[in-house]
């Protein structure tokens, strides 16, 4: 993919993890780094046309997401959900003209760089015009990718469940249990901890 495809990535790390305790869960440590920059590194690796955090610019990640090529852009009303950082990436993507826009959540470290480009295959594939979503046992997650044409229906939406409800109709990518997994809970860290190490 060159950068001239146009697509927009935007890494979704305005959580408010309410799941995780009192820390600050994308601070925590995943292997040698802090959870929040294991997928920031993963999408930094490909030439999206864009790179945004939505999140918060004094978010101790901040300074190496910057560095990794990612602007970030404060979310004011992430306690309202998750939609409110789609929404902010939406209306980037539609200001700046992107074609698509790639949608990442910061909580999903183990995501890699071959299912990304699966991913963008399967929407370039598509004449850049439908939806493609990442699937564990048949349900439609993100990462997934956003054609022009569904960024206005992304400006719509309302409450925690993100882009889910406009997943319904994507194509679908299948990915492992794994490689899908989100850090809600401590010991949701703890056990990718233990993975990481075995790998590692």
């Amino acid at each position: 993919m060159s950068e001239h495809s146009g697509i927009m990535l935007a890494l979704l790390a305005a959580g408010q993890s309410r799941r995780f305790g009192d820390r600050d869960k994308l601070a925590a440590l995943l292997g040698d780094k802090m959870l929040g920059l294991h997928a920031a590194g993963t999408g930094a690796g490909i030439p999206f046309s864009q790179k945004l955090v939505i999140g918060s610019p004094v978010h101790p990640c901040a300074a190496q997401w910057s560095d990794l090529g990612y602007r970030v852009i404060t979310n004011e009303n992430a306690a309202q959900g998750q939609a409110t950082s789609v929404r902010l990436a939406a209306a980037h993507a539609i200001e700046t003209g992107a074609t698509a826009l790639c949608i990442m959540l910061a909580d999903m470290p183990f995501v890699t760089r071959g299912h990304l480009d699966k991913l963008i295959e399967a929407f370039e594939q598509s004449g850049n015009k439908s939806t493609v979503a990442s699937s564990r046992g048949g349900q439609a997650m993100p990462p997934a990718i956003f054609p022009s044409g569904a960024l206005k229906r992304l400006l719509e939406l309302e409450g925690d469940a993100g882009a889910r409800r406009l997943l319904m109709d994507a194509h679908l990518v299948a990915g492992d249990d794994h490689m899908l997994m989100d850090i809600d809970t401590e010991d949701d860290l703890a056990r990718a901890n233990l993975t990481f190490d075995k790998i590692g």
